[in-house]
């Protein structure tokens, strides 16, 4: 059974800390978008958070722009 992780469980984690950041992320960085649980509710696989983790930790420094 996978793990799903809520907004809390990504701010628990220190992954993020706002929405706004997380609306950024998924739109310029790749994070997953996560799935709708509800109207107001989304989650996303532990895998998916992992994988992204792991694939921006491996993934050349930007230049400055």
């Amino acid at each position: 059974m996978k793990t799903l992780l809520r907004f809390d469980d990504l701010v628990a984690r220190g992954i993020l800390s706002n929405r706004v950041t997380l609306a950024r992320w998924i739109e310029k960085q790749g994070f997953p978008a996560g799935f709708k649980l509800g109207p107001n509710s989304r989650a996303w696989t532990q895998e998916s958070v992992d994988k992204w983790l792991s694939d921006r930790a491996k993934a050349p420094a930007e230049a400055a722009e």
